[in-house]
């Protein structure tokens, strides 16, 4: 016996399983990462493929069996994929989004999962991709408790750039230009080497 739940998810990863089946990965608010399978998935005339591509988030109806998920019916997705890989830069900075989920987030936490879904969709309207991209992952190591700005080699004005992203909602990052004399890849290089290190 299942039981059915209400809850959403975000399509980290979309495979082709043959000519029928489709495997996902995705993130979701009540267990975090987790893989379905869905048998005929390519065939299915009323499910939503878009839905299920990576980037997207859609909300429905799941139930677990023996530790594996399943989809019971979708009531509705958000389609920003769409509008990410239009542009190479944005459809990187996704790409790096999600493999950051993969390494430092296999863990259930809504507040991720949050976090996730407001910067891939600000990620659309970013002005800046890069610093929407730092913004996330200085936000993600300290969601994890691993952020600890004075163990990490960084000058004033990068620790000062930190401190203002944890600080200002996402929606304002992703209207601002940054400044020339910042280096926001040099940053998430320190970022990424101070996490590894843990």
């Amino acid at each position: 016996m299942y039981t059915l739940f209400k809850d959403q998810a975000i399509v980290l990863k979309r495979t082709l399983v043959g000519e029928k089946d489709l495997s996902l990965v995705v993130y979701t608010k009540k267990l975090g990462r987790e893989s379905i399978f869905i048998q005929n998935g390519q065939l299915i005339k009323n499910l939503p493929v878009v839905s299920l591509t990576e980037f997207n988030w859609f909300s429905g109806v799941f139930f677990k069996i023996k530790d594996r998920l399943y989809i019971n019916e979708i009531d509705n997705f958000k389609n920003v994929a769409i509008e990410i890989v239009k542009d190479y830069t944005r459809f990187l900075s996704a790409y790096n989004i999600i493999s950051w989920i993969y390494s430092f987030a296999p863990h259930q936490d809504e507040r991720i999962f949050i976090l996730l879904k407001k910067t891939l969709y600000y990620l659309t309207l970013a002005k800046n991709t890069d610093l929407l991209e730092l913004a996330f992952l200085v936000r993600l190591v300290y969601l994890n408790g691993e952020l600890n700005l004075n163990a990490i080699d960084l000058d004033t004005q990068e620790r000062d750039l930190l401190t203002f992203l944890l600080k200002t909602p996402i929606s304002k990052i992703s209207s601002l230009l940054g400044e020339e004399n910042q280096n926001p890849q040099k940053i998430k290089e320190k970022l990424l080497s101070f996490t590894h290190s843990l």
